[in-house]
């Protein structure tokens, strides 16, 4: 049975097995934006023609499925497919037999590290409702929830969204009765693995008043 292949990009070069899937599959399916990030890969100018660039995710599903058993295809994935990302929707959509994942590391993962924070004892949710306003994904968890989380929890890593995104979080918690008396600093991690990646430390308030480039992260830290 032939497989597919999902393989996790945006921090580290390819290791040699998943270098050598891309080369060697007839299509390889990526977002616009993964597209972009992978214009920096070594392997990106052997295989560009072999790009195709889908518009959502149900486009990718169908593709997938109606091709895999007839060619090698490879999706572009973002950080670690497994990690609140595509490798679930392929877990509900596929047999495990059919697939095989070759992560990249999580941004959440990157962000702990950039602010030299330890994350192992942090609660990581994902605001991340997908770019379609009509179709977005339902969360486990939304921004009005943070407040009483941070009654819990000292450490917060939120993967982020264009419409859940560092203002509005912040906002939320400026405004909070039960965080306000609270001492809060927020990390915002902008375009983390870009050339041109920023790391903005503050205050609720602070944040709130910003503007930040898409993707990001945030991590709360309560005192």
């Amino acid at each position: 049975m032939n497989k597919f292949y999902l393989i996790g990009i945006g921090y580290r070069p390819l290791n040699e097995k998943a270098s050598g899937i891309i080369r060697s599959s007839d299509v390889i399916l990526t977002t616009a934006r993964l597209f972009e990030v992978f214009k920096r890969y070594r392997e990106f100018e052997d295989v560009k023609s072999k790009l195709k660039v889908t518009a959502n995710i149900n486009e990718t599903i169908a593709f997938i499925r109606g091709n895999y058993d007839k060619e090698n295809i490879s999706v572009l994935a973002d950080g670690d497919p497994m990690f609140f990302g595509f490798g679930k929707l392929i877990l509900n959509e596929f047999d495990k037999g059919t697939f095989d994942i070759f992560p990249d590391l999580s941004s959440l993962q990157v962000a702990f590290s950039k602010i030299k924070e330890p994350w192992g004892d942090s609660f990581l949710i994902s605001l991340h409702g997908g770019p379609d306003p009509a179709n977005r994904r339902k969360l486990e968890h939304e921004t009005s929830d943070i407040p009483h989380l941070l009654e819990n929890y000292h450490k917060i890593g939120i993967l982020t969204d264009k419409e859940n995104n560092p203002a509005k979080i912040a906002g939320i918690l400026n405004l909070s009765p039960l965080t306000s008396p609270l001492s809060i600093i927020i990390y915002v991690c902008e375009r983390l693995g870009y050339p041109d990646e920023k790391i903005t430390e503050g205050t609720p308030e602070a944040i709130s008043a910003g503007a930040f480039s898409y993707p990001n992260v945030v991590i709360i830290l309560k005192k």
